[in-house]
C-alpha cells in the first residue's frame, strides 16, 4: 500500500519530428524511448499514488513496464532519498582506489617542449610550464615505467597501457625509442603504445620504428589550409597544414598511414572549418575524426551554434563512415553506456582514477593537463593512501558529488565537466570563471540533447512502446 511517485531526477527529451521521448534518470541514466502512451502512463505518477491504482487505469498488464521503471528508480517510494545510493557507490569505489587495482594505464610526459607556438594548446593553457625541466631522462622513465608494470601485475593484468606526451613527445625521441626496446625485452607483458605528436618532427626512421613496435600514432590537422594555418603554426608565425599532410604521406608511404586525426576550433577558425575537412579524411580513406571545440578561445560563440555545427559535420561524417566524436559526446556517451546502479564511472579515465600520469620530473597527476599533483615516483607507497591526493579527487569528482552540479539535466552522466576546465575556471578572474564553467554546462546540456535527439530519429522512428537503448559496455 506504499505510495509511489515520479523520482525528482525523471528527465525527459522528446522529439517531436518522432513523437518520441527518451526518458532518463539525472543520476543513475538508464535511458529509455517511450511513446506517448508510455509518457501518459508515468504522469500518472506526477502525485503520489498507490501502484495498483495506477495499473487500475490501463487498459494492458502493465506489471512488466512498472518492474523495469522502479528498477531503475524512474518511479520511486514517495520520500526515497536517491543520493544515498551515490554514497554508498562512492564509498565501494573508493575502497577500489586505494588499492590501486582501479588503475589500467599511464602516460609519460616525455616532453614539455614544443617546436610549434599554437595559442589553443591545452597543454600551455592548462599547466603553464617551467623552463627548468623540459625533458624526463631515461633514469625518471624507466623508474616510472618499472612502478607501473609492478602494480599491473600486482593486478594480476597482462595488458599494459602507455601513452607518450605532453607538448611534443618527438623532441625526445631518444627517450622514447630506448622505453619501446626496453619493454620489448619484457615477454610476459602486452604493450599498447600510443603518442600524440604535431608529426612536424617525423622521419622515416622514427616512423618505422613506431610502426615496428605498433605504436598508435595520434595528431592534429585544424582544417584545411586557411582553417589550420589560422592557429596552428610555427614559433616564426608560419602555417603548418603542407608539412602536417606531408607526414600523413610518408606514413603512408612506410605501410602505416594514419586512420584518423584530431580538429580543434578556436574563435580564429570557427567559419574556416567545414566540411571538407571531412572530405580530405574521406579520400585518404580515414575512418575517425577527433573535434573539440577550445576550452576559451571559443565561448563567444553561443553554445547552441557550436552543437548545431557539431551535428552537421557529424552527420555529414557518419554518411561516409568515419566516425566523429570528441570531448562534448563524453556525456551522451556516458548516459548510454554507463550507469552508476551498476558501476562507479565519471567524466573520464582520469577522475575515475584510471589513469596516473608521470611528469619530466617524477611528479604524478591523474592527467597530463591538470595542475592537480596526486604523488611523486620518489614515494608511490602514498599514492593510495585514503588521505591521499588521489583519493581526495575521485571522491570531489564522483558524480553527484558536487553542490553546483546538483538539479542539472545530466547531473550524473556529465559529473563536473572535465577537471582541466574546472582547474582553469578557478584560475580565472571572478567574471571570466562564471561563464566559462557556466559555458561549458550550456555547451554539454545543448549537445547532449541533441545527440539524444538525433539517435532516436536514426533509430526509433517505426518503433513503439518502451525500447531498450545499447547495450552496456
Amino acid at each position: 500500500m506504499k505510495k509511489h511517485v515520479l523520482s525528482p531526477y525523471f528527465r525527459t527529451i522528446e522529439d517531436k519530428s518522432s513523437g518520441k521521448t527518451m526518458i532518463f534518470h539525472s543520476l543513475f541514466g538508464n535511458p529509455r524511448i517511450i511513446n506517448e502512451e508510455g509518457m501518459r502512463f508515468l504522469n500518472l505518477f506526477r502525485q503520489p499514488v498507490i501502484l495498483h491504482e495506477a495499473l487500475s487505469a490501463c487498459d494492458d498488464d502493465a506489471q512488466n513496464v512498472v518492474k523495469e521503471f522502479t528498477e531503475f528508480f524512474f518511479i520511486v517510494e514517495a520520500n526515497m532519498d536517491e543520493r544515498k545510493i551515490l554514497q554508498e557507490k562512492k564509498s565501494q569505489h573508493l575502497q577500489k582506489v586505494c588499492t590501486g587495482k582501479v588503475v589500467d594505464r599511464m602516460g609519460l610526459a616525455i616532453s614539455n617542449a614544443c617546436n610549434l607556438s599554437c595559442d589553443q594548446c591545452i597543454h600551455f593553457q592548462s599547466t603553464g610550464v617551467s623552463q627548468e625541466l623540459l625533458n624526463m631522462n631515461w633514469g625518471t622513465a624507466k623508474r616510472c615505467i618499472d612502478y607501473y608494470i609492478s602494480l599491473m601485475r600486482k593486478n594480476e593484468s597482462s595488458v599494459c597501457k602507455i601513452h607518450f606526451g605532453n607538448a611534443e613527445p618527438l623532441i625526445n625521441w631518444p627517450v622514447i625509442e630506448r622505453i619501446l626496446l626496453y619493454c620489448a625485452e619484457i615477454k610476459d607483458l602486452t604493450f599498447d603504445f600510443a603518442i600524440n605528436t604535431n608529426l612536424m618532427l617525423m622521419t622515416k626512421e622514427i616512423a618505422q620504428i613506431l610502426k615496428k613496435h605498433r605504436v598508435s600514432i595520434a595528431t592534429s590537422l585544424d582544417g584545411i589550409l586557411k582553417a589550420n594555418d589560422a592557429i596552428r603554426t610555427t614559433k616564426s608565425g608560419n602555417g603548418t597544414f603542407k608539412q602536417i599532410v606531408g607526414k600523413f604521406d610518408l606514413l603512408d608511404d612506410i605501410g602505416y598511414p594514419l586512420d584518423g586525426f584530431s580538429v580543434t576550433v578556436t574563435d580564429k577558425n570557427y567559419n574556416l572549418v567545414g566540411t571538407d575537412i571531412i572530405d580530405l579524411a574521406a579520400k585518404r580513406g580515414m575512418t575517425s575524426i577527433s573535434f573539440d571545440y577550445d576550452l576559451v578561445g571559443i565561448i563567444n560563440i553561443p553554445s547552441e551554434m557550436r552543437a548545431d555545427k557539431i551535428m552537421l559535420l557529424k552527420r555529414y561524417a557518419n554518411e561516409r563512415n568515419i566516425d566523429f566524436f570528441g570531448t562534448w559526446d563524453s556525456v551522451f556517451r556516458n548516459l548510454t553506456s554507463e550507469s552508476l546502479l551498476l558501476d562507479a564511472y565519471a567524466f573520464c579515465a582520469a577522475v575515475e582514477g584510471r589513469s596516473l600520469e608521470f611528469d619530466v620530473n617524477g611528479e604524478i597527476k591523474v592527467c597530463g593537463h591538470t595542475t592537480t599533483q596526486i604523488g611523486h615516483i620518489t614515494q608511490t607507497d602514498k599514492i593510495f593512501e585514503r588521505s591521499g591526493g588521489l583519493s581526495d579527487l575521485v571522491k570531489k569528482r564522483f558524480p553527484g558529488n558536487d553542490g553546483y552540479c546538483f538539479g542539472c539535466i545530466i547531473e550524473g552522466p556529465c559529473g563536473g565537466q572535465c577537471q582541466v576546465t574546472r582547474e582553469m575556471a578557478s584560475r580565472s578572474n571572478s567574471k571570466q570563471q562564471e561563464k566559462l564553467f557556466d559555458d561549458m554546462c550550456d555547451f554539454y546540456r545543448s549537445i547532449t540533447e541533441a545527440l539524444a535527439i538525433d539517435y532516436m530519429r536514426q533509430n526509433y522512428n517505426k518503433t513503439s512502446g518502451t525500447d531498450l537503448m545499447p547495450e552496456r559496455r
